[in-house]
């Protein structure tokens, strides 16, 4: 179900069900790319993956571990090889939940084999994407509430390397708790530099990941209007993360996937987001500033008012 604001362009792109990934491609072909690049909101109302939903839903992670995935290892087998017999790799997160060793097993064969189907469903869905690599999929098996509205920013709101510049982002959330997961999407990138203008430094750097760490951090987003977006069990919505404002207003467990391909493997190579930045903040009349001076200059602030208007200040005498 989705509530729209006339106030936010109508980004949203909602699949009718189909029951195989082949269906979604052969009624879709490149449409779910062509939205995406034009920073969209797709909903997909089933994702065709097989798992003990039962089971999963049994499963709740400590807070600790809100954002724990394969790039923390829960996707390595349980067991390692000590010569010619097995043993339990007591360094491995599931061991740590003192849960036993048999349910360890089974919840690493279940994350294995979902993350396995998600991995293959993205590739059918985005077809010309055939360099579409995983950075991290993420079991988020924590309650969250109101985590506020963001662009999506890594290592801390650091420069990206040059490595990073020429990737496309394609993130999927996919609902699979027994509870419709509650969302709210505004702006895009580009339309917050224009709006928030007046709230935002006057020197901003040609980087995005600084960038929504910037607007982050000053909390210009708060005040956005916004649609609303209620997903039920085991449907998804895919979008570029750090191009779309968006929110998590409830939800109990998802599987948060991230992945990149090469801007190369773009239907239109031409919106990267990183290669149009520039444009964007000329077209606004900001000043172009280096980033990672930038970055260190706003490390310790988190949206205070005063600094905000402090800041502002000092770069305009």
């Amino acid at each position: 179900m989705i509530e729209r604001n006339p106030e936010v362009p109508d980004h949203f792109l909602v699949l009718e069900r189909k029951e195989t990934f082949g269906d979604y491609a052969r009624a879709y072909g490149n449409a779910l790319a062509e939205h995406h690049e034009s920073h969209g909101v797709i909903v997909v109302p089933f994702m065709p993956i097989e798992c003990d939903l039962d089971f999963l839903q049994s499963i709740s992670f400590p807070p600790e571990w809100k954002k724990i995935g394969t790039a923390n290892g829960i996707e390595e087998s349980i067991y390692e090889r000590d010569g010619a017999s097995l043993r339990v790799r007591q360094d491995h997160p599931f061991i740590q939940l003192d849960m036993g060793v048999e349910q360890a097993c089974y919840l690493q064969s279940q994350i294995a084999s979902f993350n396995a189907q998600l991995r293959r469903g993205l590739s059918v869905l985005f077809p010309a994407y055939h360099s579409l690599k995983e950075a991290n999929i993420t079991w988020r098996l924590t309650e969250t509430i109101e985590e506020g509205m963001h662009l999506d920013t890594f290592g801390g709101g650091q420069p990206l390397g040059p490595q990073y510049k020429v990737l496309n982002r394609v993130k999927i959330f996919l609902n699979i708790d027994s509870e419709p997961r509650r969302w709210r999407t505004s702006f895009d990138l580009p339309a917050v530099l224009s709006r928030c203008q007046d709230e935002l430094p006057m020197e901003l750097p040609d980087d995005v990941n600084v960038v929504n760490d910037v607007i982050d951090k000053f909390g210009v987003l708060k005040s956005l209007p916004y649609h609303s977006l209620s997903y039920p069990t085991m449907s998804a919505v895919i979008s570029n993360a750090e191009a779309v404002c968006h929110e998590v207003v409830y939800g109990r467990r998802v599987v948060g996937g991230e992945f990149w391909c090469h801007r190369d493997d773009m239907l239109d190579p031409k919106k990267l987001t990183h290669d149009l930045l520039r444009h964007w903040l000329e077209e606004d009349e900001y000043a172009i500033g280096d980033a990672r001076t930038i970055a260190q200059r706003y490390a310790d602030m988190k949206g205070s008012y005063a600094l905000i208007q402090e800041a502002r200040a000092a770069q305009a005498s």
